[in-house]
């Protein structure tokens, strides 16, 4: 399952979606993405941004080449605020945190979130340093090119810390993604955030019901009430894709 296809049907949620994506690489995701509205962030991007723009012609595309955190600062986004937020910058606990609290700022109500790799394939994918990642798969053999970093830790974080928030995850094979939107929820025991900082890729197979992970559809099927219940009164109901 490809970022779009989650992305997408989450998007066609909205009437007139305005998508921000954190950390957009070489594009691929944020160019088939169809919204009224998409801004795009990341430290370097992979692609040309002249001719970027100059293939979205006359429509509402942005592109901000700058880290995450600098974006977010009142001077550079304003009172811009959106539907949808992909989170897939820099793959570590503590940088995806921030980039989560800041994206949860600028939610309009009824928006939702994604952030990417939220469950690590391997434990060399679990670790933190990217260096040492592919440090590890080459002695080891692994052959496989995935690093996830520890994201997974956020959810555990979100699980513990962040009850006005509902969660659940998609995917399939090494890819899974975090699907969160503004809901109360009963919370449960809890770590410290010390705790949940050390927490291994084995903690994370032997507690793999944290993530509830669920079909897409089983959770569209939650989004539409959650967009319903906060669309306008007398605004049209999702569209139907452009």
């Amino acid at each position: 399952m490809q970022h779009i296809d989650i992305i997408q049907p989450i998007a066609d949620l909205y009437a007139r979606p305005a998508y921000l994506e954190i950390g957009v690489c070489d594009g691929m995701t944020f160019h088939a993405v169809s919204a009224t509205r998409k801004v795009a962030v990341d430290i370097e991007f992979r692609f040309d941004l002249d001719q970027a723009r100059a293939a979205a012609g006359g429509q509402d595309v942005h592109f901000h080449a700058m880290p995450s955190d600098r974006f977010f600062e009142p001077d550079i986004i304003g009172d811009d605020r959106f539907d949808l937020i992909f989170i897939d910058g820099l793959h570590t606990f503590d940088q995806t945190l921030r980039d989560l609290l800041n994206a949860m700022n600028v939610l309009k109500p009824g928006g939702t979130i994604v952030v990417d790799d939220v469950l690590p394939s391997s434990y060399a994918a679990s670790l933190p340093s990217y260096e040492r990642s592919i440090a590890l798969r080459q002695e080891t053999g692994n052959r496989k090119n995935h690093w996830m970093g520890d994201v997974y830790r956020l959810v555990f974080f979100i699980r513990d810390y962040l009850p006005a928030w509902r969660y659940a995850t998609v995917g399939s094979g090494p890819f899974h993604r975090l699907i969160l939107w503004q809901s109360p929820r009963r919370l449960g025991p809890t770590r410290t955030v010390e705790q949940i900082s050390r927490l291994s890729y084995g903690d994370v197979r032997l507690e793999i019901d944290a993530y509830d992970i669920r079909p897409l559809d089983a959770v569209l099927d939650d989004l539409r009430v959650h967009v319903a219940a906060h669309r306008p009164a007398g605004s049209s109901p999702e569209r139907d894709g452009d």
